[in-house]
C-alpha cells in the first residue's frame, strides 16, 4: 500500500475531530491491524511522520512520500531551533490542548563582549511535540499518537547600529544544528518499533543544518520610576538533512516574528535575600508561518507574565546586574499552559 504525497506540500496529517470517539477508533483498528502488519514498512514512510527506509528497501518506496516525511521532521525541528523572543533566557513552557501537547526546554542568550557593536548569541533547546492525528487515506477514523522529539542548538554572530532615541538595529546571522526523532502508534499498535534490523525502517531520526538570519529593533526606556524594553524580531531559518539519503530534496523553514515588551517597577519595602527587587511584568506575541505553522497547526502563541527581578550587584557576579525569575502563561489557537522561566541582566 503506497500512498503519493505531492511534492513540496506539508500536510502530513490531519487534525483529529474532537468528537471522535474511542470505540469507534477500536472497531477500526481491528479492521486495519492485518493489513498495517503485512505492510509496514509502506505504512512507516507513506503516512508522512517521519520514517525512512533503508537502502535494501529504497525501490518499494514512492520517493515523494520519503521527502514528505522528512519535511515534516525539519520542520518540527525548525522549532525548537529558532530563538524566541517571548521567553526568558532559561525556561520550562508546557501547554496542551484537546489533541496536542507541546513541551520545552531552552536556555539562550545574548552578549556584546567588545563593546563596539558585535553582538553574539546562543540557543540550546530541547522540545516534545505530540499532537494526535489521522490519516483518512491508510484507516479512516483512526487515530495515530505521534511524538517529535528535537534537540538543537543555534549560533549567531551580529552587529548592533544605534538609530537614536534609544532604539537600536541589530541584524544577525545564524548556524544551527539539530537532531529530531519520532515514535507513532495507532491506538497502543506502534508504527515505528523500538528497535529496527538492518532491512527494516528506521525509527524516524534525522540530523539536520539550519542557515538563516534575522533582524531585529530594541529600545531600552524609563518613565517615571517605569523601566521599560521593547523588542522586534524577524528571524528566516532553512533546515536541511544531513546524509539522509531517502529524503529527498526535502527542506523545511522557520519563518518567525515576534513582539515583545517587558516593564519593571521598584519595589522599595520588599527584598529577596537582602537584595532590593523589582516587580516585572511582560508580554509577547510569536506569529509563525511557513512550514513551523503548518506543523505545529497554529499562527500564532502569545504570553503574559509576572515576576520578580533583584539586584545583584552586590553579590559580586561579573557583568551581571540582575536575576529575574517569571511565571508566563501561554495561549495559541489550539493549546494554553504555562512557562516558568529565569533570566539575568547585563
Amino acid at each position: 500500500m503506497t500512498i503519493e504525497t505531492p511534492p513540496k506540500v506539508l500536510r502530513p496529517f490531519c487534525r483529529l475531530p474532537t468528537h471522535f470517539g474511542k470505540s469507534v477508533c477500536a472497531r477500526a483498528v481491528r479492521q486495519v491491524r492485518d493489513q498495517l502488519i503485512l505492510n509496514a514498512k509502506q505504512v512507516c514512510l507513506s503516512i508522512g511522520i517521519l520514517g525512512f527506509a533503508s537502502a535494501s528497501t529504497a525501490q518499494t518506496v514512492n520517493p515523494d512520500a520519503s521527502e514528505a516525511a522528512a519535511r515534516a521532521a525539519l520542520a518540527v525541528l525548525s522549532i525548537a531551533a529558532t530563538p524566541n523572543e517571548t521567553l526568558s533566557s532559561f525556561s520550562f513552557l508546557r501547554a496542551s490542548g484537546d489533541t496536542n501537547s507541546l513541551r520545552s526546554t531552552q536556555l539562550r542568550g545574548g552578549i556584546s563582549p567588545l563593546e563596539n557593536g558585535l553582538y553574539l548569541e546562543g540557543l540550546v533547546a530541547y522540545q516534545v511535540y505530540n499532537p494526535v492525528v489521522f490519516f483518512p487515506d491508510i484507516a479512516p477514523g483512526v487515530d495515530v499518537d505521534v511524538t517529535w522529539a528535537s534537540v538543537a542548538a543555534t549560533f549567531g554572530i551580529g552587529w548592533e547600529f544605534p538609530l537614536g532615541n534609544d532604539w537600536h538595529f541589530r541584524p544577525v546571522g545564524h548556524l544551527s544544528l539539530g537532531h529530531v526523532s519520532a515514535d507513532a502508534s495507532i491506538i497502543d499498535f506502534p508504527i515505528f518499533p523500538a528497535r529496527s534490523g538492518p532491512t527494516g525502517p528506521i525509527d524516524g531520526d534525522l540530523n539536520a543544518l539550519g542557515v538563516g538570519a534575522s533582524v531585529g529593533v530594541y529600545r531600552e526606556a524609563r518613565y517615571g520610576p517605569w523601566q521599560a524594553e521593547y523588542r522586534f524580531r524577524q528571524t528566516f531559518l532553512e533546515f536541511h538533512p544531513i546524509d539522509e539519503p531517502q529524503a529527498g530534496d526535502a527542506e523545511a523553514n522557520s519563518n518567525q516574528t515576534t513582539i515583545f515588551s517587558r516593564y519593571r517597577y521598584p519595589l522599595k519595602d520588599v527584598e529577596l535575600f537582602n537584595l532590593s527587587t523589582q516587580l516585572v511584568l511582560d508580554a509577547g506575541l510569536v506569529f509563525y508561518r511557513g512550514d513551523a505553522a503548518e506543523v505545529l497547526d497554529t499562527d500564532w502563541l502569545a504570553t503574559a507574565g509576572v515576576g520578580v527581578e533583584f539586584d545583584t550587584s552586590r553579590i559580586g557576579i561579573p557583568a551581571v546586574k540582575a536575576g529575574r525569575i517569571m511565571l508566563n502563561g501561554v495561549v495559541a489557537e489550539d493549546f494554553d499552559g504555562f512557562s516558568i522561566g529565569f533570566g539575568l541582566r547585563f
